[in-house]
């Protein structure tokens, strides 16, 4: 499953921590084991920020932010069962 969040602002200086729940793709019993994030910026140069699971929330801590503009924050994870569902942030950087 996939699902993606528009919407969100955020400054350059900002240090944000995005908390995404997986609970409405999660069936009973199974957690989150293990998840990635990757950044894209308008640069489209990817990085890999930090990422910590609390099933089923999975927390990526993004910024500080070198540019303005549409900034993507895609973060996978990875079920107990192997399953994966994705989630997509569209993060606007507009100071």
């Amino acid at each position: 499953m996939s699902t993606e969040i528009s919407d969100l602002e955020q400054s350059k200086s900002e240090i944000r921590k995005r908390t995404c729940d997986f609970t409405d793709d999660l069936p009973a019993t199974v957690t989150v084991s293990s998840a990635t994030a990757t950044h894209t910026p308008p640069s489209g140069e990817a990085s890999t920020p930090t990422v910590a699971v609390v099933t089923p929330l999975v927390h990526v801590t993004l910024g500080p932010l070198s540019v303005t503009g549409l900034h993507i924050l895609d973060i996978l994870a990875t079920f107990s069962d192997s399953e994966k569902s994705a989630m997509r942030l569209n993060i606007e950087v507009k100071f």
